[in-house]
């Protein structure tokens, strides 16, 4: 007879600390900050999610602090439910979060689950997601966030005559998980046959592991398309004072959704218990003309930096004009699909190049207006004359236009003020010529030259444990130490000990006669050493 196996039950003990989780400490504006640097407009949006993903954070550490105390105050999750049209970057706001502070994310669509599992998969398989994404790491799951698109389908229609069992059946599904619940999680052998099963139990004891959802953060979003509708009929049956001020407006203005009520979403077909178990609703402004071109002058922006890519494995640089952007903002503003259209629009302009350059004797493209109005008939003039100056003449127009989008975009940011970090101008063309070679976001750029001159700043300190004497590169030495660990790949601590090594005695020297607290080391001591001394000297 075959005996039924005995699981071990494994739960999860605060008492482990996920480190990166129980060292949360980011601040709302912090977080909002992130956001801006990434994603165009929706102020608002940023601003409400940032903030109560960070507190639902932070309450959890709350928590788990005084485990084993006793606490009988109920944990409520800050659940968000997001409305907003398709392509404005509901999807991409919550990964990048969640890429910030380091949680597991999974995302899901409403339309493949139902609540038994018979028809695509159920709800408990998306938690389990959250435990492969964490690589086994149960703790780390249990903090995770889990995005479910789509949600609107998953409303019962008003017209439908009886209950919807299959779209109710998942609200009623998600109950559960949305607050706390155990969600065993299967391994991999738990799909072996009967037989196989039977002897694998004699060999391997096995663990049943189980993970709660209780701090699990759900966000579900959907375009809600006639949900509208449902908030103007209530807005006037309510006869509210400002009716009239917002109906005398242009439509295309008015962004009802703004409205919305959690009765609104009850009478768009979802249950009470279901919506009650997301206390903070949040709405995204449809994007703009302007929020279009924004976004793909953007140089963090992913769309642009693919496609770039695409061209780099020709070894291919391309580069935007001003014009071009703005022209490719305008048309997918017409296709009324957000920034979903960009790609599109891209790849329609961009895939007779992509086939074509690689061929041709050229090795850059500068996307013009022209070029996005007519990509044929440009394109085959240039297969005509590939050597034609004006080809090349495009390229530096749309090269200069991208520094100056570059420019822009650093003069607005504060990056690592408190490490007294500036971007100089020899410095931001080092940033730039970075952010051309690799086709890496501008953001990652930075941060590599940032790390780099924290090396340099680590070097002093070093140098004075070591030889007791404090020196400091100027602005103009730090900038030559950049270039060189830079454009030759030497390591900072290599070069400079290269250099210093020469200067040792005369700076022992300096030190003992001139008594001076720091020794400043500009550019020349790596130029010219001994000129450095004597100009030191007679100084």
């Amino acid at each position: 007879m075959l005996k039924t196996p005995r699981y071990k039950i494994e739960r999860i003990s605060p008492s482990k600390g996920y480190k990166p989780f129980y060292e949360f400490n980011f601040k709302p504006t912090e977080l909002e900050a992130y956001l801006d640097e990434y994603i165009v407009g929706q102020k608002e949006a940023k601003a409400v999610i940032a903030t109560k993903i960070c507190t639902h954070f932070h309450k959890i550490r709350k928590f788990l602090f005084r485990y084993g105390r006793e606490d009988k105050t109920e944990f409520i999750k800050n659940n968000i439910f997001i409305i907003g049209p398709t392509g404005v970057g509901k999807t991409y706001m919550i990964k990048l979060i969640a890429k910030k502070i380091g949680v597991p994310f999974v995302k899901g669509d409403a339309t493949k689950f139902s609540e038994t599992g018979y028809v695509g998969g159920d709800i408990e398989d998306l938690i389990r997601d959250l435990y492969w994404e964490s690589n086994g790491d149960l703790e780390k799951a249990q903090f995770g966030i889990v995005f479910l698109d789509e949600i609107d389908k998953i409303a019962s229609p008003a017209e439908t005559i009886g209950p919807d069992i299959s779209r109710t059946g998942v609200q009623r599904a998600l109950l559960k998980p949305l607050e706390e619940t155990e969600v065993e999680i299967k391994i991999p052998h738990e799909n072996c046959s009967f037989f196989e099963f039977s002897e694998m139990q004699g060999k391997h004891k096995r663990k049943r592991l189980t993970l709660n959802t209780k701090y699990v953060l759900f966000i579900v979003s959907g375009a809600f398309q006639g949900l509208e509708d449902i908030i103007k009929k209530r807005m006037k049956k309510q006869g509210l004072g400002f009716i009239s001020e917002i109906e005398s407006k242009s439509e295309e203005k008015i962004n009802y959704f703004k409205f919305v009520t959690p009765e609104d979403l009850v009478n768009y077909g979802f249950e009470r218990e279901f919506v009650g178990r997301f206390p903070v609703i949040v709405v995204f402004e449809p994007l703009s003309k302007d929020d279009l071109y924004e976004i793909l002058a953007n140089p963090n922006d992913p769309i642009v930096i693919n496609k770039k890519r695409d061209f780099k494995v020709y070894n291919i640089n391309i580069a935007f004009t001003e014009d071009a952007l703005r022209r490719i903002a305008e048309i997918a503003y017409e296709e009324s699909t957000g920034a979903r259209a960009l790609g599109r629009i891209l790849e329609r302009i961009l895939i007779p190049y992509e086939r074509a350059l690689p061929s041709l004797s050229l090795n850059f493209l500068g996307v013009t207006k022209e070029i996005v109005e007519n990509p044929y008939g440009v394109l085959s003039a240039m297969t005509e004359s590939p050597n034609n100056s004006r080809w090349k003449e495009n390229y530096l127009r749309a090269l200069e236009d991208e520094k100056k989008r570059t420019e822009k975009y650093l003069n607005r940011k504060n990056f690592f003020k408190e490490d007294k970090f500036k971007i100089t101008p020899k410095r931001f063309e080092m940033i730039f010529k970075l952010y051309k070679k690799k086709d890496i976001e501008l953001n990652q750029a930075v941060e590599e030259i940032f790390y780099i001159w924290k090396q340099i700043k680590s070097y002093e300190s070093a140098f004075e444990r070591k030889k007791f004497i404090k020196i400091a590169f100027t602005g103009d030495a730090v900038d030559d130490i950049l270039e060189v660990a830079i454009n030759k790949n030497w390591g900072v601590f290599t070069y400079c000990e290269k250099v210093m090594s020469k200067l040792e005695y005369s700076l022992n020297y300096l030190k003992d006669i001139q008594e001076k607290e720091t020794i400043y080391i500009n550019s020349l001591a790596f130029k010219n050493p001994e000129r450095f001394i004597k100009e030191y000297l007679s100084a």
